[in-house]
Order: structure tokens, then C-alpha cells, then sequence
């Protein structure tokens, strides 16, 4: 499934796609955009999980719909061992250190921001402007 299918998609998308509805793939596709094969495979899978299309009225439940769980390396710590650690002062590498920051929403580098006016050059800027109050382009 396209990461961008939340629940409430695919149950559109299995609604619609039901024999009561009867919608066709391509005509789901223009009306989520949502990816023919995703469409097809979203349906498929709700009947995998147990989804009677034939039966009225249509029930969809969530785990007909539900998301996939997600290949891949779980993070070995989870909150509780991380205060756990933070409290104890154990040594944690330099790169979970930079990606539990980034995750916090901080950046390697402060943004720029542009310096006030200080008095002095309000007042310098307020006398050029009085003394070329009646400047010209031919001087």
C-alpha cells in the first residue's frame, strides 16, 4: 500500500469498490487517486481480513482496513529506557544524540536574524535625510 492510504481511504476505497457499489477500479482511481494496484490490493486485503462484500448492509470493520505492519529495525530504545538512561548518565553514542534531536525538531545551525537599528543610526539616517530633503537627480 501507498504510504499516503489512511484508513479512511481505504475504506472508501473498499466501499465503493464492493459488488452493492460496484465502482471500477479505474473509476476509484479518479476519484482518490489513489493507485490502481493499491486499489486492488486494499480490497483484496479487506477480504483477506474477513470483509463480506456481498453481505448488506456493508460492514466495514477497522482491522479490514487496518494498516500493515512496517518491515524494518525497530528502535532498540523506547522512552522509558531512554529518562531511565538520561537519569542514570550512561554514555549514548554521538549519533543518537543527533537523531533524537532532529526527531525533537532541532537544527545543526541557528537561524539567521537581522540586527535592530541601534539609536545611533536611527539618528545618522534621520539627519542624511533631512539634509538631502530637497535633493534632485541633477544635484
Amino acid at each position: 500500500m501507498a504510504p499516503n492510504t489512511d484508513s479512511y481511504t481505504r475504506t472508501l476505497i473498499v466501499t465503493l469498490k464492493s459488488p452493492p457499489v460496484g465502482k471500477l477500479t479505474l473509476q476509484i482511481l479518479e476519484l482518490t487517486s489513489v493507485n490502481p494496484r493499491t486499489v486492488d490490493r486494499i480490497y483484496s486485503r479487506a477480504i483477506a481480513a474477513g470483509f463480506e462484500p456481498n453481505v448488506l448492509p456493508l460492514k466495514i470493520l477497522l482491522h479490514h482496513v487496518q494498516d500493515a505492519s512496517r518491515s524494518g529495525r525497530p528502535a532498540k530504545q523506547i522512552e522509558e529506557v531512554k529518562d531511565g538512561l538520561s537519569l542514570k548518565g550512561v554514555e549514548i553514542s554521538a549519533s543518537t544524540v543527533w537523531r533524537v534531536l532532529r526527531e525533537a525538531g532541532y537544527k545543526k545551525t541557528k537561524p539567521t536574524r537581522k540586527p535592530r537599528l541601534t539609536q545611533e543610526m536611527r539618528s545618522a539616517r534621520l539627519k542624511w535625510a533631512i539634509d538631502h530633503r530637497d535633493w534632485t537627480l541633477e544635484h
